[in-house]
C-alpha cells in the first residue's frame, strides 16, 4: 500500500508545478520554460526524496528547503512580472496544492487509512482544480496582472503568512493525527484559507474594475469637453456672421470680386474646421460618435449611422459612452486588419415606444469568432475583440437588458437592449425582450440591405 502513497506524492508535485503554469506569464518562449520547468523539477523531486529518505523524514517536512525555494528562484529567473504579480501567483499556486495535499489526507484518515482514499482523491481533484483553473480563473487573473499595479505585496504577504501556517500545522501522511486542538487548528487553517484568496481576488477584481470606468469616463468627459468647446466657438462664429456678411457686402459695392471671394473662403475655411454634424439629438451620444467617427475616419473606416435617439434618455451619460465607446473602439481595431475599400462600420440607435434603447454594431471580421459560455469572444485570436465587452455586458446587465455578440458570414455584430432604470421586469418579460431583439434583428438585416 505505501506504493500507492509514494505515487500520490509525486502526483501532487507534479500538479503544484501545473497549477501554478496555469497561471504563470513566462518572458521566454513556451518551449524553453517548458523543457526548462520539467528539467527543474525533476531535479528538485530527486533531491528531496533522497533527502527525506537519509534523514528519515517526510517529504513535505523538507519541500520548503528543497522545492519551494529553488522553485522560486528559477521562476523568478523565468516570470514575465519579477515584482509582487510573482510572488502573489507563487504563494498562490502552492498554498492551493498543499490544501489539496492537506485535504485528502485528513479524507485518508476519516476512511480508516490505507491510502487508497488517498490515492484516488488525489488523481480526481488535482486535475478538477486544474480544470477549474483553466476555465474560470486562467483569463481574468492574467488580465489582472496585466492591469493592476498596486496591491500585489500586501496580497503576497498574506499568501506567505498561508503559507507558513499550512506548514506548521500541516501532517505529515504517515504520522498519527494530532489531539483534538492540532486538529481543529488544522481544519481552521484550511477553511480560511480560500476564503481569504476569494476576498482578495475580489477585490482585484473590483479595484480594476473601478480604474477602468474612471479612465473610461475621464476620455469621455474629455472628448465631451472638446466637443462642447468647438461648439460654442462655432456658436460665436454665427453670431459673428452679419458682421462678415457686412464685410463681404462691402467688398461687392466696391466691385471688389476677387476680395470678397477670397474672404468667402477663408472664412468657409473656419467653418469648416468647426463643422461637427449632429448625428442625433442627445448631447452625449453626438460626444462620443464625434470622438471615434474622427478616429475611424483616421483609419480609413467610413462609419454608418441609424440613429433614433432624442434629446433626453433614460440612462446615465457615461454607461452610454461605456457601451458606444468599446464598441465602436473595438470595431475599428477589427478593421485595422482589413484593405482600406472593406473598412466599414455600420452603427445603429432607437429609443423604442416603450423607452428600450437598441444599440448595434456591425463591422467586417472574416476570421471565425468562437464564443465562451458567457457569449463573450473566447481564445487568443479573438483578443482585440474582448477588449471592453466585459464592461459593455456588465452594463447591460446594470439595467437589466440584454447584451449579445454574434458572427455570421464575415460580419461581427455586437447588440445590447438597456430597460428602462425606473421599471421593473414583469413574470415572462426576459421571453419578450428576446422576441424584441430578435425583431430588431430582422429589421437590422433589412435596414442593412
Amino acid at each position: 500500500m505505501t506504493a500507492l502513497r509514494d505515487i500520490s506524492q509525486l502526483w501532487s508535485l507534479a500538479h503544484v508545478l501545473i497549477v501554478f503554469l496555469l497561471l504563470f506569464e513566462s518572458r521566454r518562449s513556451w518551449r524553453t520554460t517548458l523543457a526548462v520547468c520539467i528539467s527543474g523539477v525533476l531535479v528538485m523531486s530527486a533531491v528531496t526524496f533522497a533527502a527525506a529518505a537519509a534523514l528519515e523524514q517526510s517529504p513535505i517536512a523538507l519541500i520548503f528547503f528543497t522545492c519551494s525555494l529553488p522553485s522560486m528562484a528559477l521562476f523568478f529567473w523565468l516570470s514575465k512580472y519579477r515584482n509582487g504579480r510573482f510572488f502573489f501567483l507563487f504563494c498562490l499556486s502552492d498554498t492551493m496544492c498543499i490544501w489539496l495535499i492537506q485535504a485528502t489526507n485528513l479524507l485518508d484518515r476519516l476512511a480508516g487509512g490505507g491510502y487508497v482514499v488517498l490515492f484516488f482523491s488525489r488523481l480526481i481533484l488535482f486535475p478538477l482544480a486544474e480544470w477549474f483553473i483553466w476555465k474560470r480563473l486562467r483569463r481574468p487573473y492574467q488580465e489582472l496582472q496585466r492591469k493592476l499595479d498596486r496591491g500585489w505585496w500586501l496580497f503576497s504577504l498574506i499568501g506567505l503568512m498561508y503559507y507558513m501556517l499550512l506548514i506548521l500545522v500541516s501532517v505529515p501522511v504517515d504520522v498519527p493525527l494530532p489531539d483534538l486542538k492540532g486538529l481543529l487548528q488544522l481544519v481552521l487553517v484550511l477553511a480560511l484559507m480560500p476564503l481569504t484568496y476569494l476576498s482578495i481576488l475580489h477585490s482585484l477584481w473590483r479595484q480594476m474594475r473601478t480604474y477602468e470606468n474612471d479612465r473610461m469616463m475621464e476620455l469621455q468627459r474629455q472628448d465631451y469637453d472638446a466637443l462642447r468647446q468647438k461648439m460654442e466657438v462655432g456658436r460665436i462664429y454665427r453670431h459673428d456672421m452679419r458682421h462678415h456678411l457686412a464685410a463681404v457686402e462691402g467688398l461687392l459695392r466696391q466691385r471688389d470680386q476677387e476680395g470678397a471671394l477670397q474672404y468667402v473662403r477663408s472664412l468657409s475655411g473656419g467653418l469648416e474646421e468647426l463643422a461637427e454634424p449632429a448625428r442625433c439629438a442627445n448631447p452625449a451620444v453626438n460626444a462620443v460618435l464625434a470622438a471615434y467617427i474622427v478616429q475611424a475616419s483616421d483609419e480609413g473606416c467610413t462609419v454608418e449611422t441609424n440613429l433614433r435617439v432624442p434629446e433626453e434618455l433614460p440612462f446615465e451619460e457615461t454607461d452610454l459612452c461605456v457601451i458606444l465607446a468599446n464598441a465602436l473602439e473595438n470595431a475599428v481595431h477589427a478593421c485595422q486588419e482589413l484593405p482600406e475599400g472593406e473598412r466599414r462600420i455600420a452603427l445603429r440607435m432607437e429609443l423604442t415606444e416603450n423607452r428600450r434603447l437598441l444599440i448595434s454594431v456591425e463591422n467586417p471580421c472574416p476570421r471565425q469568432v468562437d464564443f465562451g459560455a458567457d457569449g463573450l469572444p473566447a481564445g487568443p485570436r479573438q483578443e482585440d475583440h474582448g477588449l471592453g465587452l466585459q464592461s459593455v455586458k456588465r452594463t447591460a446587465e446594470k439595467y437589466g437588458g440584454v447584451f449579445r455578440c454574434q458572427w455570421e458570414k464575415g460580419r461581427f455584430l455586437l447588440q445590447t437592449v438597456l430597460m428602462p432604470p425606473a421599471g421593473r421586469e414583469a413574470p415572462g418579460e426576459k421571453k419578450r425582450l428576446g422576441r424584441a431583439v430578435r425583431r430588431f434583428c430582422r429589421r437590422w438585416r433589412f435596414w442593412r440591405r
